[in-house]
C-alpha cells in the first residue's frame, strides 16, 4: 500500500432514502482472498475500521478531488451499521448548498457510488491483500467506484450514456456488476448557467435537459501525459508558477492510462501515486513531484529515437565514465593444419608443440562525451497569457530540433577548424559552436579519413555504381547486407527511384517504384533517406557556394558504437530582474568507430 496523504477505496451505488436529501448505501463490502476489490484488496468483518471513534462523518464529493468542488462538506454520515454485507452508511446531504443538490441529483440518477476515505499512516495492509486496519476519516460519493460487487449496473450505464460512451458491453445482470465508470466527471447546475464548469462538447451525448452535466475534460485535456511532464518541469523549477491539484491530477490520470495502453514507459512510472482510478496526493514532494522530469525525459528521448533516421541505426551504450574506453575484438587468434600427435615430446607446452601458439588481439573503442544545447528565451507575460496552449508547441520544437541536431552530428560531424578541409565548410573556418565541430561522424570517415572508401560517380546513379561504392568495404562487412545501410539525401533518393533495375514491375515486380513509389532496399541493403544529408560540390564536402551534388553513404552499423552520458534533459530560469524566462535543453552523447573501414561514399552524383 503506498504511502499516500489520502486513501479511498469505493465500493457501491449509492440510494435516496427520502426526499429531503437522506442518502444511504455500503459504504465497505466484505471480501475474502478469492473476492477482491479492483485494488486487489478486500475488507473483513474483523477489519478496524475506527466506527467508535466518532459518531459522524464528513460526505465530500470524490474525495475532494473535483476540480470545481474541491473538499468542501457536502453532508454527514449519520450512521454506520455494520451486517453480513458490510457497513451500511445513511447521509444526510446538506440541501442548502447548491453543490449538495447538484450531487444529490446524480444520486437519483444511480450515477454515483460510496467511497470511503482514510489516512496513510493509520492504514495497515497485509502482503496478501487483507485489510486489517482502515479507519473511515470520510465518505464520498464518486462516479469510479473500485469495488463492483454491489454496483448497479443501472448506474453504471446511466453514467456511461451521460458521458457519451457505449454501453453495450455493459451486462445488465445485478451480479455481474457492470464495467466500470473510469471518467473523473464534476458537478453543476444544468440551468444553462456556466458557474465555472464546462459542459459536454456538442458532439458528445448531452444529458437530459435540467440534470447535471458530468465533466468530462478539463483546461489541460488537450495536452498529453508528456505535454504535462514538460510543463510541469520547465516552469515549476522557477518558482514561479506551481502545479494545481487539478494539474496533477490530470497528468498522473492522463500518464496511468499511457501507461497501461503501452504508449509510456512503465519504469518512468515505478512511483506513481495512482490506485485503479481514483488519485492520491500527487502534488507534494515524495508523492509523485519526483518522477514527472522522469516521464518526460526518457518519453522524449524515445521519441526522438523512433522519428531519427541515423540514430537508431547503431548500438548504444550507457557511458559511466567520461572518457570510456570501450572493450572490442582485435586481431582473430590463427588456425594452422597440424599432424597427429605421436610423440611424447609433442605433449611438451613450447615452440616444438605441433599446435603453433597464436594469440587473440585486444582493441578499444575510447568515447569522449560532447555537449549539444539548446536555449529559447520568452516573457513572463507569454507563461502567463498562454504558456498552456503553447506548451505542446515548445514541447514537439525542442523534440525536433534535438532529433534534428543528433542525426546531424552522427552523419556530418568534423572537428577540422581550418579554413579549408572540414566536410561542412571547405572554403571558410567554421563556426566553433556549429554542432558538427562535436566530433567526427559518418561522412568524414570515407571522405577525408580513408579516401579509398570514396568512389567518384561523375554523374548519375546507377545500381554498378553503388555496389563499386559499397564493395570499398571489405568483404566481411560488404556482404553482411542486413548489417549495413544507405544514406541518401532527398534529390539522390529521388534518382534512385528510377533505377531501371528497380522502376518497372516486368524488372522489380509488385516492389516496383512505379507501383510503390519508394525503394526500399538495393541489394536487399535499405535505403534511408535523410534531411541531414547536404548536397555538395564535386569533391563530396560542402562550402558556401551552391551545393549541387549528391552523394550516398553505406555505413556497417555494427562498426559503429553510440555513447550516452547524458540523455536529453531540459531546464528553466526565472529571471526576475528581466522578467522572463530561459529553456535550456541538453544532451551529452558520443560516437565512435572500430575501424577505417567501416563506412563508403559515392559521391559528385548528378541530380
Amino acid at each position: 500500500m503506498a504511502q499516500l496523504d489520502s486513501l479511498v477505496r469505493a465500493v457501491c451505488a449509492v440510494k435516496t432514502l427520502d426526499d429531503s436529501g437522506r442518502v444511504g448505501g455500503y459504504l465497505v463490502v466484505w471480501g475474502h482472498p478469492a473476492q477482491r476489490d479492483l485494488h486487489g484488496e478486500y475488507f473483513t468483518p474483523e477489519t478496524d475500521l475506527g466506527l467508535d471513534w466518532y459518531p459522524r462523518r464528513p460526505v465530500l464529493y470524490h474525495h475532494g478531488l473535483d476540480g470545481e468542488l474541491g473538499p468542501v462538506m457536502i453532508g454527514q454520515i449519520e450512521r454506520m451499521q455494520p451486517d453480513g454485507a458490510g457497513v451500511w452508511v445513511e447521509a444526510q446531504l446538506d440541501l442548502r448548498n447548491r453543490w449538495a443538490r447538484a450531487v444529490l441529483a446524480l444520486v437519483q440518477r444511480d450515477a454515483l457510488g460510496w467511497s470511503s476515505g482514510s489516512l496513510p499512516h493509520l492504514v495497515d495492509v497485509a502482503a496478501d491483500g487483507h485489510i486489517r486496519r482502515w479507519p473511515i476519516v470520510e465518505g464520498s460519493l464518486t462516479p469510479s467506484p473500485a469495488e463492483p460487487r454491489l454496483t448497479d449496473a443501472v448506474a453504471v450505464k446511466a453514467a456511461f450514456r451521460a458521458l457519451g460512451l457505449p454501453t453495450d458491453r455493459i451486462d445488465n445482470s445485478e451480479a455481474s456488476g457492470g464495467m466500470m465508470n473510469t471518467q473523473r466527471p464534476s458537478v453543476g447546475h444544468g440551468d444553462g448557467h456556466h458557474d465555472g464548469i464546462k459542459r459536454l462538447p456538442a458532439t458528445q451525448v448531452a444529458p437530459r435537459p435540467g440534470a447535471p452535466a458530468i465533466e468530462v475534460s478539463s483546461k489541460y485535456a488537450h495536452l498529453d501525459a508528456v505535454d504535462m511532464a514538460f510543463m510541469h518541469t520547465w516552469l515549476s523549477r522557477t518558482g514561479q508558477w506551481q502545479p494545481s491539484n487539478a494539474f496533477m491530477r490530470e497528468l498522473a490520470h492522463k500518464a496511468f492510462r499511457a501507461v497501461e495502453q503501452g504508449d509510456l514507459d512503465a519504469g518512468a512510472l515505478a512511483a506513481l501515486p495512482i490506485k485503479a482510478d481514483e488519485l492520491m496526493h500527487t502534488d507534494n514532494v515524495a508523492y509523485g513531484a519526483e518522477w514527472v522530469p522522469d516521464i518526460w525525459s526518457s518519453e522524449l528521448w524515445r521519441k526522438v529515437r523512433s522519428e531519427n533516421v541515423i540514430l537508431p541505426l547503431f548500438r548504444a551504450v550507457e557511458m559511466p565514465s567520461n572518457p570510456f574506453e570501450l572493450p572490442i575484438s582485435g586481431t582473430d587468434p590463427t588456425v594452422y593444419y597440424v599432424p597427429e600427435t605421436q610423440d611424447e615430446d609433442d605433449l611438451t607446452l613450447g615452440s616444438t608443440n605441433p599446435i603453433p601458439d597464436s594469440q587473440i588481439g585486444s582493441g578499444k573503442v575510447t568515447l569522449t562525451a560532447k555537449k549539444l544545447a539548446l536555449r529559447v528565451g520568452f516573457s513572463a507575460e507569454l507563461v502567463e497569457d498562454a504558456a498552456i496552449p503553447l506548451i505542446a508547441l515548445y514541447r514537439e520544437q525542442a523534440l525536433r530540433v534535438m532529433a534534428e541536431a543528433i542525426d546531424h552530428v552522427l552523419l556530418n560531424g568534423d572537428t577540422e577548424d581550418g579554413a579549408t578541409g572540414n566536410i561542412n565548410s571547405d572554403d571558410a573556418p567554421p563556426a566553433s559552436t556549429a554542432k558538427y565541430m562535436a566530433f567526427d561522424g559518418l561522412r568524414k570517415l570515407p571522405l577525408v579519413t580513408n579516401t579509398d572508401n570514396a568512389h567518384d560517380a561523375n554523374g548519375v546513379p546507377s545500381v554498378a555504381l553503388l555496389r563499386t561504392a559499397r564493395f570499398l568495404m571489405p568483404p566481411r562487412y560488404a556482404l553482411r547486407p542486413k548489417d549495413c545501410a544507405w544514406i541518401v539525401d532527398g534529390s539522390t533518393y529521388a534518382k534512385l527511384l528510377g533505377l531501371d533495375e528497380v522502376a518497372t514491375v516486368d524488372k522489380f515486380g509488385p516492389h516496383a517504384t512505379v507501383l510503390t513509389g519508394e525503394i526500399a532496399k538495393v541489394d536487399g541493403v535499405p535505403v534511408l533517406v535523410s534531411s541531414e544529408m547536404p548536397l555538395t560540390q564535386a569533391d563530396g564536402k560542402a562550402d558556401a557556394a551552391a551545393n549541387t551534388k549528391g552523394q550516398a553513404l553505406c555505413v556497417y552499423r555494427p562498426g559503429w558504437v553510440i555513447g550516452y552520458r547524458r540523455r536529453i534533459a531540459a531546464t528553466m530560469d526565472y529571471l526576475p530582474y528581466y522578467d522572463a524566462y530561459q529553456m535550456v535543453a541538453t544532451v551529452r552523447l558520443a560516437f565512435g568507430r572500430f575501424d577505417n573501414d567501416v563506412a563508403s561514399v559515392l559521391y559528385n552524383i548528378t541530380v
